[in-house]
């Protein structure tokens, strides 16, 4: 018999899924042992997602507090067979349901040893062996935008679109008078939220950076969008510029008729 955790966000209990996650943890084999609320804290969120950092990941950072610790939680202690892999099987099967992009997806568990033992004993003292690697690998870096734009006032104006079940695209950035090429981006799994913003806001002149948020968002979510829109010369130029941030998953096109 082993053990895992599966974790409750604030926005999993507000839409009453716990019975639907319980349900799915029984099909899983899985007996919750234990569960108990918690109120996570930024201090919590910075333990348990640490590949994400104050200084090189301030959106995710500004996104994550506001979500996580927006309202309460609650954190189960599963086990059975394959604890380990089943909660991670339950995560999957409740955000292939339910989930409403990265931060409106219900559930979390460990993906990997080191994670599980790291953040379990975070929840729950010390109930997990340790193991390898401790830390999640970090993720890639951005532009700190506080030098930029007050980032809590911006997640607090993007917060209700990313909330909508069906939100509406946003309008591509207009990059001169011209509209007969546009640049269009997919999900990179390659960046994290920081670093693809930070291409997209240095290919488009003139974006706002949240505006550029909220394009970074719906490509992922629907797993691509156009981004910006004017003459070829320009569209090039923004498309080169992803290219040189690294940001792949993005291609130039004629604009729709």
């Amino acid at each position: 018999m082993s053990a895992a955790f599966v974790l409750l966000k604030p926005d999993c209990l507000r839409t009453g899924r716990a019975p639907s996650v319980e349900a799915a943890v029984t099909a899983e084999g899985l007996v919750v042992a234990y569960r108990r609320p918690v109120k996570l804290s930024g201090d919590d969120v910075r333990l348990l997602w640490s590949e994400y950092t104050d200084d090189r990941h301030v959106l995710m950072r500004a996104f994550l507090d506001r979500y996580l610790c927006d309202g309460p939680s609650e954190v189960w202690l599963v086990t059975g067979p394959d604890a380990f892999g089943a909660a991670r099987r339950v995560k999957r099967v409740i955000r292939s349901r339910y989930a409403n992009g990265p931060f409106a997806n219900l559930v979390h568990t460990a993906e990997r040893p080191g994670e599980l033992a790291r953040q379990g004993n975070h929840l729950f003292g010390d109930r997990f062996p340790a193991g390898s690697p401790a830390a999640s690998a970090p993720r890639p870096a951005g532009r700190d935008f506080r030098r930029d734009v007050d980032v809590a006032r911006l997640v607090d104006e993007v917060w209700p679109w990313m909330q909508l079940a069906d939100p509406p695209a946003p309008a591509p950035h207009r990059l001169d008078d011209e509209a007969g090429t546009v640049l269009v981006i997919g999900a990179d799994p390659a960046h994290s939220l920081d670093s693809a913003v930070t291409a997209v806001w240095s290919a488009l002149p003139g974006v706002t950076v949240g505006h550029a948020v909220m394009l970074v968002l719906f490509a992922s979510r629907a797993g691509g969008c156009p981004i910006a829109i004017g003459g070829r010369r320009a569209v090039e130029r923004a498309h080169r510029t992803l290219l040189d941030h690294g940001f792949t998953a993005c291609g130039v096109g004629p604009a729709p008729r």
